[in-house]
């Protein structure tokens, strides 16, 4: 009896500890639309995301703060781009698939949704 209650507290400690390095949401995803890129950030404890990518020459935008520390920018419809985000002033490259090295020797993500 003592080793059944054993293996099933081992067992629900199992899938906390799963449940909790993988998360109930992605931090970083994206929603391809018919013209447009939706790229989602979650960062609850941000004050202020700005988004900069190959698109428009890394020029800065804001990210729209939509809802429990959600970030939302959308960018037109592009094959391929680089990009990162400014996280209250500091840079940031979430966890992507694919990087790429920029000018400067930092990493910065790759939208390739052909690969």
């Amino acid at each position: 009896m003592v080793m059944f209650f054993q293996r099933k507290t081992l067992l629900a400690a199992a899938i906390f500890l799963i449940f909790i390095t993988t998360g109930c949401s992605k931090r970083h995803y994206f929603i391809i639309q018919s013209d447009s890129i939706a790229l989602y950030y979650q960062n609850p404890d941000a004050r202020e995301v700005l988004f900069a990518s190959s698109i428009d020459h890394f020029t800065l935008h804001p990210a729209a703060h939509i809802d429990h520390g959600m970030w939302r920018i959308t960018v037109p419809k592009r094959s391929n781009f680089s990009y990162f985000y400014l996280i209250d002033k500091v840079p940031e490259i979430p966890a992507c698939e694919l990087t790429v090295v920029d000018d400067f020797g930092a990493r910065n993500c790759l939208f390739a949704p052909e690969r």
